[in-house]
């Protein structure tokens, strides 16, 4: 499992492993009205939620992270709001438990959930 260096003091290195940053977007999607839930390559059942979305990649350089995202978006909703929410509470919570600053957060809308 990949680990990235956020910051590097007189105690020694802070390093975030990815299965924390995809925690972490679990928990923003988990927030969001209107996201099918995620899924993540090995990461098992975070939240215990239904999960339909996808951490696609995660890119860290010099304590700046890019994610790419595929999301399910429930039916009927409208899909550009969605993916800006999304957009902005993965970076507030990113940002917020991290020293790390978000760069970018693409977000495809790979499909639609017609379940209640």
């Amino acid at each position: 499992m990949k680990s990235y260096p956020s910051e590097k003091n007189a105690m020694g290195t802070i390093r975030y492993n990815e299965d924390v940053i995809k925690a972490m977007v679990g928990m923003a999607l988990n927030e969001i009205e209107g996201v099918a839930g995620m899924e993540g390559r090995g990461t098992g059942n975070i939240l215990g939620r239904k999960y339909l979305s996808h951490v696609n990649k995660i890119a860290v350089e010099e304590k700046r992270v890019s994610l790419d995202l595929s999301i399910v978006v429930k039916y009927g909703l409208p899909l550009r709001d969605v993916a800006r929410q999304v957009q902005q509470k993965v970076k507030e919570i990113i940002e917020s438990m991290t020293d790390l600053e978000v760069g970018a957060v693409n977000i495809t809308v790979s499909g639609l959930d017609f379940n209640e």
